[in-house]
């Protein structure tokens, strides 16, 4: 027995050495703790990667997917040059989307063919929802030299919706989870082994959301067919926006998630004052999902996908209207077709030109374009 106690002894230390080891090597807790901040939040700086989009899309040459030494995505000149902060989760972020593609490229594009040239910046981070661009200001924008633009764009509401339920208790001026103590939360941010199970979950998540369904099918057919395909089987379900079924099915849902809607409601307050304490003007947009298709007031396909998301979608406008925003219903102008996504919520270049054009056409009929130059 005491042979076995021994060994089990030994074999414990040795794992508790080796755990110790991995989070001195991987984690936070030595060198440049900006930067490990960021790591722990999937921000990559200065990094050119070279991507293969032929299973997702069809693209044959590869995808270049570029992010800078300030962490930002698109061509802005300098971070003092910034006028517009694009920030989002990974629809905005358009990792298999090639420079020059993204739907941000294409918004600055069409605002300098119209005759508003704004520079913008590409701020992105995949898998992140209105909690991490909280956290975004603290740990990474207040940190980029010069960065002042006048306006902080926010593309959000899929992310939102996929979120665990623990958030309704989050206090999230302090972003800290389940009541936990700042201190707490911020040894957790520099743990790899923490960010290696939250990475999990959050993938785990987004597979119960269905977002990953199309890549486990395998088989030789892009993706972005398949996203058609289901779609077209799934196009019996109809239902038109402003009829009393609409309705009754929307307040159906809000009622359902009611406490997260809620919780969302909060995050945005957050959001908007933290944005409008950086100096920045807040300006939210809404979205679209994929497994659903919008022709006018018409929306055919997923409903329960649809009804879900629009529920977010409401919460967002409701919430720009109570505090006086400037802020863009996107979701309700995307008319997505055939080509325009590789899954259920990522747009292929085909779709990032539509998000960006109806981005563009909304700033311009906001107000919000031209921005003017950069804050003193």
């Amino acid at each position: 027995m005491r042979a076995v106690l021994g060994l089990v002894g030994w074999n414990l230390g040795l794992l508790a050495g080796l755990l110790i080891l991995a989070e001195l090597v991987f984690g936070g807790w030595l060198g440049d703790t900006a930067n490990s901040d960021l790591r722990r939040l999937s921000i990559y700086r200065d990094v050119t990667w070279q991507l293969s989009a032929s299973d997702k899309y069809g693209r044959a040459d590869t995808v270049s997917y570029r992010r800078d030494s300030f962490g930002f995505r698109g061509k802005y000149g300098t971070p003092a040059d910034v006028a517009i902060l694009a920030v989002g989760g990974s629809t905005t972020d358009e990792r298999f989307v090639s420079e020059g593609e993204t739907w941000t490229d294409v918004l600055s594009a069409c605002l300098t063919e119209r005759g508003a040239p704004t520079p913008i910046a590409n701020a992105g981070v995949a898998g992140q929802s209105s909690r991490g661009h909280i956290l975004d200001f603290d740990i990474w924008f207040r940190h980029v030299p010069a960065l002042r633009p006048a306006v902080v764009l926010v593309y959000l509401g899929i992310n939102e919706k996929v979120l665990d339920g623990r958030v309704i208790e989050d206090d999230v001026r302090r972003y800290t989870e389940s009541g936990r103590p700042p201190w707490v939360e911020r040894l957790l941010m520099k743990s790899a082994l923490y960010g290696l199970v939250t990475t999990v979950r959050g993938n785990l998540a987004a597979w119960k959301a269905g977002y990953h369904a199309l890549s486990a099918t395998g088989g030789a057919e892009p993706q972005s067919r398949r996203v058609d395909r289901l779609w077209r089987e799934a196009s019996a379900q109809q239902v038109t926006v402003g009829t009393a079924d609409h309705d009754r099915r929307r307040q159906a849902v809000a009622m359902q998630r009611k406490p997260e809607l809620d919780a969302y409601a909060q995050r945005l307050r957050v959001l908007a004052e933290t944005i409008q304490a950086f100096g920045a003007e807040p300006v939210f947009a809404t979205q679209a999902g994929g497994s659903y298709r919008r022709v006018g007031e018409k929306i055919s396909g997923n409903l329960d996908d649809y009804f879900e998301l629009a529920a977010f979608n409401a919460v967002t406008l409701q919430t720009c209207g109570q505090l006086g925003l400037r802020c863009l219903d996107v979701g309700a102008k995307l008319e997505f077709s055939d080509g325009d996504l590789w899954d259920v919520v990522h747009t292929t270049p085909q779709g990032s030109r539509r998000v960006g054009a109806a981005m563009c056409e909304s700033l311009l009929a906001a107000g919000i374009a031209p921005v003017p130059g950069r804050r003193p």
